[in-house]
């Protein structure tokens, strides 16, 4: 038997093919163009991040899991399971991307791909290096454009005093390190100088709890102990070499206890008359104003005022 079909059902089936495959071909062209219009995270995800600790908190520990993670797949599901807990709240953009059900499937892929690039552009941005010769030359750009700089070690959270005691080890370095490279700096008074004061060239931030492993507000007076002596190593070595120590606040329930042992510490006599210290107050907190209000009036019973910076 034969069959006849005429040439013009061949061609209405062929154009329906083919615009079956052109809706689908822009839909898949708009999906990626309003991924990319959401995710522009490389200007937007600091922003987020410091305005919501929730946010901050889980995503930095995704940042930390980033590079044991292999496949896309991988990084999808840690992406939900990091950002999708119930005390991170997202912006829009963020749960547009996240509204996936399947780590494998293409939004996933492409979440994956988006957030993956938008770190490694964050950290080309914000960590000055992966050793102190790359630092060294990224400050020294800093420096040429008027710009001034405090530098901190990543990955500070510690678990044993083995830890604790080589994040100071590694803090001692980089300040013997940078304190010599500045010698080959030239003055820039606009972040050398304030009035006729010199300024440090080199600064360094710091977290209490890097300094030790069991830091804990209910056991306070151990902590202020244990981090007392760490800190005194490091503000002779900074003293010694002429650099300035920031200190960092952290999460809120280490907060109190953190100013009380910068506090005190700085009352000792050796530390008393040091102005090259800076505390920093998290001014997002309701708190903070408190807070700031009584490190001026601490710093005026001091009698030596400290650098306070609000973040």
């Amino acid at each position: 038997m034969v069959v006849q079909v005429s040439v013009s059902s061949y061609e209405a089936k062929t154009q329906d093919i083919a615009k079956e495959l052109l809706q689908a071909t822009r839909e898949k062209r708009n999906f990626f163009a309003q991924m990319q219009d959401q995710m522009r995270l490389d200007d937007k995800l600091l922003g987020w991040t410091m305005s919501n600790p929730g946010l901050r908190v889980q995503l930095f520990r995704f940042i930390d899991s980033l590079p044991a993670l292999k496949t896309k797949a991988e990084i999808a599901r840690h992406l939900q399971e990091y950002l999708g807990v119930a005390q991170v709240e997202l912006p829009s953009a963020l749960k547009g991307i996240l509204n996936y059900t399947q780590a494998d499937s293409m939004p996933a892929q492409v979440a994956a791909t988006t957030v993956s690039t938008a770190v490694e552009t964050l950290a080309k941005k914000y960590i000055a290096g992966e050793n102190i010769q790359q630092a060294v030359r990224n400050i020294e750009k800093l420096r040429k454009d008027k710009m001034g700089f405090t530098l901190d070690l990543l990955g500070e959270a510690v678990i044993t005093e083995t830890e604790a005691q080589s994040y100071l080890d590694r803090y001692l370095d980089m300040i013997t390190q940078l304190t010599q490279a500045a010698k080959n700096w030239g003055l820039v008074p606009a972040v050398d100088k304030a009035g006729e004061e010199d300024l440090a060239k080199v600064q360094v931030s710091v977290k209490l709890t890097a300094f030790y492993s069991q830091f804990d507000p209910l056991n306070e007076r151990g902590s202020q102990e244990k981090v007392g002596d760490r800190l005194r190593i490091l503000l002779r070595k900074a003293a010694e070499l002429g650099a300035a120590v920031h200190f960092d606040m952290e999460q809120y329930a280490f907060k109190d206890t953190t100013l009380k042992i910068l506090k005190e510490l700085l009352l000792e006599p050796e530390f008393r008359q040091r102005s090259d210290i800076g505390l920093t107050v998290q001014a997002y907190l309701r708190d903070s104003y408190q807070d700031a209000t009584d490190l001026i009036t601490w710093a005026k019973h001091r009698g030596t005022t400290c650098g306070l910076s609000a973040s």
